[in-house]
């Protein structure tokens, strides 16, 4: 969900060129140069390196391809339209409208998923939840898989296609959430394959599951106010966790022993976490899992971001 790495924005910039985009960037390189000017003078990124990277997908999205192709474009003309579309986006950004709502997409374990204001914008720190189910099916198979708290539907799906005879059921409280995610499993062609339902939590859910994922919110309330720009454009919904980032976890935690089935011999939850959580989420498990087996898994910054829970091992 919300990376704890989040990179702290540079206060001291160098002298860069403004103006205006057309006049400044007759060509593709000038006009790459330009964005990434621009967004490392207001702020809207942190470094040269994520500049580049944004100014990319910018003017990717512009040109209406996946990608500003190789260095020798450089030197071609930008096409005005085009020139007129990458000033719009820029003047997005810069009011620190977050990318992927501009781009409308975002990538997600090797694949493209839709994403807007009704769902929060999937992170690279929630694919360590899919990389662990796999491992975990490899042994013991597929079976039946609960998406709790699904959004956009990148859990839901990623299993649904990665793993063959999966049955996937998603859950969600918004319905505004629940159209996205019907929109990308149409998308990849994983509709047949995903039940989706409206409620709290599990309730909506019947019989047990061999695993259960759930990217619920964790974010302290008192952080809320201290999050960048672009994280507050989110769902707020999808991102405060309360007073102590457990409000929802807490809820999940104590059902999950009538959620997972270890008929097969073993069943797993995988909860994505904030390091902020993990002495509460230990209680719980001591509390209402006893005898169950709980690793806390570290994302690549070194951050505490999923919860292993295993029942019947």
């Amino acid at each position: 969900m919300l990376s704890s790495a989040k990179s702290r924005r540079s206060n001291s910039r160098r002298s860069r060129p403004t103006g205006n985009l057309a006049a400044e960037s007759e060509t593709i390189g000038r006009a790459l140069a330009h964005v990434r000017a621009r967004l490392l003078d207001s702020g809207a990124v942190s470094d040269d390196e994520e500049a580049r990277a944004e100014a990319d997908i910018l003017l990717a999205h512009a040109l209406s391809t996946d990608s500003t192709g190789p260095v020798t474009s450089m030197t071609r003309p930008l096409p005005s339209e085009a020139a007129d579309r990458l000033a719009h986006l820029l003047k997005r950004r810069l009011q620190r409208e977050p990318l992927r709502y501009i781009t409308g997409s975002c990538p997600f374990f090797g694949r493209d998923f839709v994403v807007d204001r009704r769902v929060l914008i999937p992170r690279q720190e929630t694919e360590l939840v899919v990389e662990r189910a796999l491992e975990w099916a490899e042994r013991h198979g597929a079976g039946r898989i609960a998406d709790i708290g699904t959004g956009s539907g990148v859990l839901a799906v990623t299993l649904a296609l990665e793993l063959d005879g999966a049955a996937v059921q998603a859950v969600d409280i918004s319905p505004d959430a629940l159209e996205v995610a019907a929109e990308n499993a149409r998308r990849h062609g994983a509709d047949a394959m995903i039940e989706y339902h409206e409620g709290y939590l599990a309730e909506p859910l019947r019989g047990r599951f061999d695993i259960v994922a759930a990217n619920l919110p964790y974010v302290l309330t008192e952080r809320m106010g201290e999050v960048e720009p672009e994280v507050a454009a989110e769902p707020r919904l999808a991102l405060d966790g309360g007073p102590d980032g457990l409000d929802l976890i807490g809820r999940l935690i104590p059902q999950l022993p009538g959620l997972l089935s270890p008929l097969c011999g073993e069943a797993i939850a995988l909860l994505e976490i904030d390091p902020a959580v993990v002495d509460g989420v230990r209680r719980l498990v001591e509390e209402h899992m006893p005898g169950a087996d709980l690793q806390i898994i570290d994302d690549l910054a070194g951050f505490a971001r999923v919860a292993r829970i295993l029942v019947g091992a």
